[in-house]
């Protein structure tokens, strides 16, 4: 305990020194009486409306003339840095407006490189994270399945476990059980093969428009979702971040910002600690209708390793009525739905051919089993039961079972590599 306690506190130490430096350096660039975008105003012919943030003594906030983007750049980040500083927290509609800002390229990497840190240094809530899940919403370019009941199974990354592709066979196990899927994601980032690697090496085109995706979807019942085509603007942080070398808040919005708003999830994250604040800010935000946050043993996803972490939100009010949630955690045991325990090399995968291969035989039809298998079957299991096709979990692995043994999972891979190919792309 005392050395897991001395490293956290060094990690917070550390984040905390940067945040410091890296604020001070852009505060004592910037003058006094700093002016920040009025949340909720909007751009005309490249103008701003803008408004003084109180200074410390409580002084009147005064309006002031509309004045170009390009002086936005130098002057805005302040106020927000001061304020995170001073160790108080921002509100929502603060970082949906400094986060759309910075979504658009209009404030200085190390302007960025502060915010970032002084908030993962104070630590984000879960209206912070709202705000900036809504500006990555408006910003995205959208899918529009609008009518659809849609699921994603999709994991933070991170736990540098480099196991084959879990989440995104699951979500193919999940299609061919019934479930209509919008599965985003990526290149790989801290692992030797993400799921946009796997998925192209496996023939399904993964860059598709966001018209190409809607038309996957209507032929096959599922599609991919590569983030650069939907979230273009994330190439403008993708220098500050890969600077930085630590985590960020940017971590953990790719689950919560599915671009074809898809209310049904399963979504894994590296680090125990941060599933109450995803599930929480799941509800502020209030997209979605069922959903699980997860953290198995070390892994971003449910596996035989042991007992996993679940967070559940579920909406409970009657269609078409103002959202209600139910949020419960308890622990989740592969055990009780017999599934025996394996270690963290029983699930190891490598590169995009290496996964590839495995992808394949972790689908193909049969009642043979292994623990890739096994894991396969759990997150789907959990998809089919937060997609409302199972009553309970164990109904919902069983399903998952019971369809991979059938072989409908290779059909309907085959199926997708070929629509992906020939809608527009």
């Amino acid at each position: 305990f005392f050395s897991q306690f001395i490293k956290y506190s060094t990690m917070r130490f550390c984040a905390g020194t940067l945040a410091f430096l890296a604020a001070a350096a852009v505060m004592s660039a910037s003058p006094a009486g700093a002016f920040v975008v009025q949340p909720g105003a909007s751009k005309v012919s490249g103008l701003t409306q803008l408004r003084r943030r109180p200074g410390r003594r409580g002084k009147s906030r005064a309006s002031r003339p509309v004045l170009n983007d390009s002086s936005l750049a130098a002057t805005t980040m302040k106020p927000y840095l001061e304020t995170l500083v001073d160790g108080n927290n921002l509100t929502a509609d603060d970082t949906e407006a400094i986060f759309s800002s910075i979504l658009a390229d209009d404030f200085d990497p190390l302007q960025v490189s502060a915010l970032l840190m002084l908030l993962r240094a104070k630590g984000e809530t879960k209206t912070e994270v709202a705000g900036m899940v809504r500006a990555m919403n408006k910003g995205c370019n959208a899918v529009n399945l609008s009518g659809k009941k849609l699921l994603d199974i999709v994991g933070t990354g991170g736990d540098g476990a480099d196991t084959i592709n879990i989440s995104t066979a699951s979500v193919v196990l999940a299609a061919a059980a019934g479930c209509v899927v919008a599965k985003a994601g990526n290149r790989s980032v801290s692992s030797a093969c993400g799921s946009a690697d796997v998925l192209e090496a496996l023939g399904v085109k993964v860059d598709l428009s966001p018209k190409g995706v809607e038309e996957c979807v209507e032929k096959t019942n599922i599609a991919f979702m590569f983030a650069p085509v939907n979230h273009p603007s994330m190439r403008f942080v993708a220098p500050v971040r890969k600077s930085l070398g630590v985590r960020s808040c940017f971590n953990i919005l790719g689950p919560m910002t599915n671009a074809a708003g898809a209310q049904r999830a399963v979504i894994g994250v590296f680090d125990d600690g941060l599933a109450p604040l995803m599930a929480d800010t799941l509800i502020e935000v209030g997209k979605v209708d069922h959903a699980v946050v997860i953290h198995g043993c070390g892994l971003d996803e449910i596996s035989p390793l042991g007992a996993s972490k679940i967070v559940e939100v579920k909406n409970t009010a009657p269609e078409g009525k103002p959202k209600v949630y139910e949020k419960t955690e308890y622990n989740f045991d592969p055990l009780d739905v017999g599934v025996p325990r394996c270690v963290v090399e029983d699930l190891k995968g490598g590169d995009p051919e290496m996964n590839r291969e495995e992808f394949k035989k972790v689908l193909l039809g049969g009642s043979h089993t292994n623990a890739k298998r096994d894991a396969v079957c759990l997150n789907a299991g959990f998809g089919i039961y937060v997609y409302g096709l199972a009553d309970t979990i164990e109904e919902g692995v069983r399903l998952a079972r019971s369809t991979l043994e059938s072989g409908k999972a290779t059909e309907l891979l085959e199926t997708w590599v070929k629509a992906s190919n020939e809608v527009e792309g």
